[in-house]
């Protein structure tokens, strides 16, 4: 029989699933998506940076003016790090944090929170919650607030305000603050521990029987609500008794009082009484301005004037939190959720602001959904259901804001982190299988990989299964601990757009332990588990300048990357390496000095109009010219020639024609952490840093990049079996040809960098061993691969394992025959 030509046709997707033999499908594959239906490599990663504390349990990506500001969470604490557009930033900031608890368990859940004002997104929430070692983990932890920008953060629902204590269970706060209310924790000067507050209730009560005492703006009264220093006093009506100096139509102010009978008036806060003489006030009617008159537990321990008390709402859940704008809501034990009054992360007690229990297990999740003129809405997974929280609008008596909806009893989640929103449609990953919502909970069929995922996750380790999305290639990965892993070594991926499910082969991309795609940077911020060892690195020779934070070479380092420490004379103890630069300012050529400038030494002046940027200088002008030129800052990116000058603003004056040539560059530049304290080139050690994680940015070029170190990624896809008795390489069903393929020449098609290699597995049967033929290995531009292997089952691999190799697939074709029956491998 004559050569036949087949295109090679394999069903996109990596079936795991089932045995070889029985797939149309690609049987294998690793860091391969798929596009068109076409294999093509999954995109590189490099590092952000090495200097992660973690690992992460948790990241999340805010965009600012221009600045991406990634959060992360660890065990012991929390830390950001600002980037550009390009993924480029400086150090990491670490935040102080109060009212929280240093726990390996720590598993982390961020938000932010949008003022009402309209001032745009001002603050981030952040749940540190001990559920890493078990979802169903009671332990509540309080939930922190703080700026979006800073580098502080506390509990959520704290807050201080002035009250006025009496020795009694009574205080009163002027003005009024509806944040305060029954249930809250109360402590400050005066107040004994564990007290909270019973009541709270605004009053303006008019004071009966008022006589005057005849000392100074001393008044008496027989019925008052509470009578307390700084309140107010309007006095309105017509004066027919026998008091002098009382006024009405005035506002006046206690300035004294004992709390329950008398009081002191004056026309100022805090002046003097006014002047009385005693007497009735018959026909005057003193009202007092509006006071929360809120009643505590237990009696304060001392009568004062206003002091500052701090409130407590006691904010503390074992789940996490979400904000569905305007209101921050907090989930946990026993089917909790909780939220705040609208716009007011600090206001818990108003009267849209609710708690309830709506399930029996505990809510691990909660996501913002779509909710039409019931909005805002959220979805709140909790251990066995799904609940929908709509928003009504205060209806009914008593006012009911929020209706909760059970939306299935007979649900699951895998982990509190495993659920996730793609264009409205929220995918995740159960106990036992994939399901979504699109306004019920489906399942999503899966008959490629659910075996090969949930026969082999590391079921003790759950909680660190996280999910992201890369929408671009229309994918949802699901990073999960395979085997005995107690990280994530691998990820499973539905391709919604390709109605397909792959996996990434257990990669080194997979070793992630968090990460947050934020549809504002382009590209998914991702953090290893990986810790580094500390190991000496290099060793060579910089130009230190004491006081400074740059040390300089007349070579470029490749092996410094951001986060090395960095040991040796004159560099503080513990100093890194926190920003590289190339092609420093070294020396300065001969000084046009100009004319018309002000005489006069100044600093940090920028040095401009060169190839480079960056670069400082302390710049003299005497005799109104410039005399001397001594670099501060070597900048970056200038070469040899360049000629300088800077601004006649910045040297004084509206002098011209100051210019300086540079005449040495340094090939590289370094920013330390820390000062350096000595002067003079120096041997420096460059090592790693022992238990820091590594921050990437991914679907960037092709390969692993860390500083200048470039790593090819090994990428491979696997057809299924192509050989005459599964159908040939192009039909799907038997054709009864008990014959071996032969196959004579593969011609490539794709778009491809690199070299590629081609290798021919095959087998006689179903169960028997692979025998392996190649590499083939082809270029670009190679038409065609001529070999002579015949298998009775047949499959191709194509692999890319070189620095800067990618490809996509285009169509293959196959030149083959029917072969023989000779015995295996003649």
């Amino acid at each position: 029989m004559g050569n036949k030509v087949f295109s090679l046709d394999t069903v996109a997707g990596i079936q795991r699933d089932g045995t070889v033999f029985d797939k149309n499908f690609y049987t294998d594959g690793q860091w391969v998506r798929f596009q068109r239906g076409r294999p093509r490599k999954i995109g590189g990663y490099r590092v952000i940076s090495a200097q992660l504390n973690g690992p992460s349990r948790g990241i999340w990506v805010n965009a600012q003016n221009g600045i991406n500001y990634i959060y992360s969470g660890y065990n012991n604490g929390m830390e950001s790090l600002a980037i550009d557009n390009n993924g480029v930033g400086a150090g990491l900031t670490e935040y102080t944090l109060s009212n929280f608890t240093a726990s390996d368990n720590n598993l982390w859940q961020f938000d932010g929170f949008y003022d009402v004002s309209g001032s745009g997104l001002q603050t981030l929430v952040a749940a540190p919650c001990q559920n890493l070692n078990s979802i169903s983990s009671s332990t509540n932890t309080p939930i922190l607030i703080g700026d979006i920008t800073g580098s502080t953060m506390s509990q959520i629902g704290v807050f201080t305000n002035s009250a006025v204590l009496n020795s009694t269970t009574t205080m009163a706060i002027t003005p009024t603050n509806v944040a305060i209310g029954a249930g809250q924790s109360i402590s400050g000067t005066g107040i004994p521990a564990n007290t909270t507050i019973t009541s709270s209730v605004l009053s303006a009560p008019n004071l009966g029987s008022v006589a005057v005492t005849g000392v100074a703006g001393q008044c008496s009264c027989t019925s008052t609500a509470g009578l307390f220093i700084g309140q107010t006093v309007t006095v309105s009506g017509a004066l027919t008794g026998s008091a002098t100096g009382i006024t009405s139509g005035i506002t006046y102010y206690i300035v004294a009082t004992n709390y329950t009978t008398t009081f002191t008036l004056s026309t100022t806060s805090g002046g003097a009484g006014v002047v009385t003489t005693a007497g009735t006030t018959v026909g005057l009617v003193f009202t007092l301005g509006q006071f929360q008159a809120v009643t505590i537990s237990n009696a304060a321990t001392a009568t004062s004037g206003a002091t500052t008390i701090t409130f407590n709402n006691n904010v503390s859940v074992s789940g996490g939190i979400v904000s569905l704008h305007p209101y921050i809501f907090v989930y946990g034990n026993d089917g909790l959720i909780k939220n705040c009054s609208a716009g007011n992360a600090q206001d818990w007690v108003s009267a849209d602001a609710n708690e309830t229990n709506v399930a029996t297990g505990k809510i691990v999740q909660g996501l913002p959904v779509r909710g039409g003129s019931n909005a805002p809405s959220g979805l709140f997974w909790s251990l066995d259901s799904l609940i929908r929280v709509s928003y009504i609008g205060g209806t009914g008596t008593p006012a009911q804001y929020w209706r909760y909806d059970i939306i299935s009893s007979q649900s699951s989640i895998l982990s509190s982190q495993s659920a996730i929103e793609y264009d409205g449609i929220y995918y995740w990953c159960g106990v036992d299988r994939f399901l979504m919502y699109t306004g019920v909970v489906k399942e999503i069929p899966n008959q490629m990989n659910q075996n090969y995922f949930f026969d082999n996750l590391n079921y003790n380790q759950r909680q660190k299964v996280w999910v992201t999305k890369v929408p671009r290639f229309g994918e949802i990965w699901w990073f999960y601990p395979r085997g005995d892993a107690t990280e994530c070594t691998d990820a499973i991926i539905y391709n919604v757009r390709e109605n397909t499910w792959y996996d990434a082969g257990q990669s080194t991309g997979t070793n992630r332990s968090a990460g947050y795609f934020s549809q504002v940077f382009a590209f998914p911020i991702e953090a290893s588990w990986s810790k580094s060892v500390a190991a000496t690195v290099f060793t060579a020779n910089y130009v230190l300048t004491s006081g400074s934070f740059y040390v300089y070479s007349d070579t470029y380092e490749t092996s410094a990357i951001v986060g090395q420490g960095v040991s040796g004379t004159g560099i503080a103890s513990g100093s890194t390496v926190i920003g590289i630069t190339s092609s420093n300012i070294k020396t300065l050529g001969a000084i046009t000095g100009g004319s018309l400038y002000t005489n006069g030494t100044y600093t940090n002046v920028n040095l401009i109009n060169g190839t480079g940027f960056n670069a400082k200088a302390t710049v003299v002008v005497s005799g109104n010219a410039v005399t001397s030129v001594t670099v501060t800052l070597r900048g970056s990116n200038f070469l040899v020639g360049d000629v300088l000058t800077a601004t006649a603003a910045s040297i004084g004056g509206t002098g011209s024609g100051f210019s300086v040539p540079v005449t040495a560059i340094y090939a590289q530049g370094l920013q330390l952490s820390l000062a350096t304290t000595a002067t003079g080139t120096n041997a420096l050690t460059f090592s790693t840093i022992a238990g820091l994680i590594k921050l990437y940015q991914h679907e960037i070029g092709t390969d692993e990049v860390d500083g200048q170190n470039v790593l090819a990624i090994p990428s491979y896809f696997e057809t299924n079996d192509l050989g005459w008795v599964g159908g040939g390489p192009a039909q799907p069903t038997m054709v009864g040809d008990n014959k071996w393929l032969r196959v004579d020449r593969v011609e490539p098609d794709f778009v491809q960098s690199g070299t590629m290699s081609l290798f021919v597995y095959g087998r006689p049967f179903a169960q028997a061993q692979d025998v392996v033929g190649g590499p083939y290995d082809f270029e670009p531009e190679t038409g065609k691969i001529d070999m002579r292997e015949q298998r009775r089952e047949i499959r191709f691999r194509f692999v890319s394992d070189v620095a800067g190799g990618n490809y996509q697939l285009g169509k293959v074709i196959i030149t083959a025959e029917i072969g023989d029956t000779r015995p295996y491998g003649a």
